[in-house]
């Protein structure tokens, strides 16, 4: 395959999405990849904050041209605005590619792209991998309507329509809708994992324990529960690596309450995620209670499992579909609070569980494993026609 993927952030960012992990896996197994991606912005969002490019042989990158003095203007709604701006400013430039390169199938994955969504000749991969309406209107504020919600509505079903393969991260998002969709799930880079010798949790005698969350610092993850449950348990370290809008607001609030337990790493790249997992005793999937959380299939539980850690994990409706009984549930701090304590309590019964989590997480969610999986759903799409 010769896959051109139009991507809305900086690809050699501290932001690692799924597309990351899929597209690498699959130019490994020699499949020929064009990420097509907006211009470099002074931003502090992690799809902006640049990293040192680590080439991979068979993975290309391309520029958008936009018009300068309209993408370094500050706008109102900007990221929606500059999001739009790229695709419509990508489909000259996918239509070249698409020729000059041979493509044979484009993988999109959000509402601003349906200008792409009809590239001549070529199949159409559409990911639906978030709830983005949910997330719409959590971007739009007050400025969401009925009428905005209802145009944005009609371009997701444009996509889904036009679309020669729908994929999806969940087994929940893909529940009721009346498209048919691929669930191809998140997972973890076994040979990532297998540059980092994982310390076995809780075998650090005479240390303090570390509870540690990794992620995005944004509005769906539950920070309030999680500095309650570190000012719950002031015997016990929490480590917290990322990087994102909250970040500042976080950091604010461990100042205020005099957290003196609490460490902020900041963003680190996806290179350096597995050494700082291996610091950590009990690993955090903790998320808010909201649409956009309860169909999410977080890649940082497939990436701690495959670290062997204890993972406890807000209650989402897609880990149903994950879950063998390893994880460990907190929807509240007290819940949270408990749960470390009943780790640290029982180390034995712990490993075993995380010992569980890692012998799934290695049978079915590997991005080794999904890159094929996805060859076979790819290889049997139709292209649309010119």
């Amino acid at each position: 395959m010769k896959i051109l993927f139009p991507y809305m952030a900086r690809w050699y960012s501290l932001n690692w999405s799924r597309y990351h992990s899929l597209l690498i896996a699959l130019a490994q197994r020699g499949h020929e990849i064009h990420v097509l991606q907006p211009p470099a912005l002074q931003s502090q969002e992690t799809n902006f904050v640049e990293i040192t490019p680590v080439p991979v042989p068979g993975l290309h990158v391309h520029d958008v041209q936009v018009p300068n003095w309209l993408w370094r203007r500050r706008l109102p709604f900007d990221k929606l605005f500059k999001k739009a701006l790229v695709s419509i400013c990508s489909v000259r430039q996918a239509r070249r590619l698409a020729r000059e390169h041979g493509i044979t199938h484009v993988m999109l994955y959000n509402i601003p792209q349906a200008p792409l969504a009809r590239l001549p000749g070529v199949r159409t991969v559409f990911d639906y991998a978030d709830d983005y309406m949910d997330m719409l209107r959590h971007e739009l504020g007050r400025m969401s309507n009925p009428l905005i919600m209802g145009f944005a509505r009609g371009l997701l079903n444009y996509m889904f329509r036009n679309a020669s393969l729908v994929t999806t991260v969940s087994h929940v998002l893909a529940e009721g809708n009346a498209h048919t969709m691929t669930v191809l799930p998140n997972g973890v880079s076994t040979a990532k994992v297998g540059t980092v010798p994982a310390t076995e949790a809780l075998s650090r005698p005479g240390a303090r324990p570390v509870v540690g969350f990794l992620g995005s610092f944004e509005y769906f993850i539950d920070f309030d529960l999680i500095l309650d449950a570190a000012q719950g348990l002031p015997e016990v370290d929490f480590l917290l690596v990322g990087k994102g809008r909250d970040y500042e607001g976080v950091a604010r609030e461990v100042q205020r309450r005099g957290l003196k337990n609490v460490e902020l790493a900041g963003g680190v790249p996806h290179a350096e995620v597995f050494r700082h997992i291996d610091r950590m005793d009990i690993c955090l999937n903790i998320f808010r209670k909201i649409p956009v959380s309860e169909r999410a299939c977080p890649i940082k539980l497939f990436e701690y499992a495959a670290m062997r850690k204890p993972i406890v994990s807000t209650r989402l409706a897609e880990l149903r579909h994950v879950d063998k009984g390893f994880l460990y549930y907190a929807d509240s701090a007290n819940e949270a609070i408990a749960c470390v304590r009943e780790i640290l309590a029982d180390p034995r019964s712990a490993r075993q569980r995380a010992d569980v989590a890692y012998r799934c997480v290695m049978a079915s969610y590997t991005w080794e494993r999904i890159a094929v999986d996805f060859e076979r759903v790819a290889g049997d799409s139709k292209p649309m026609p010119a």
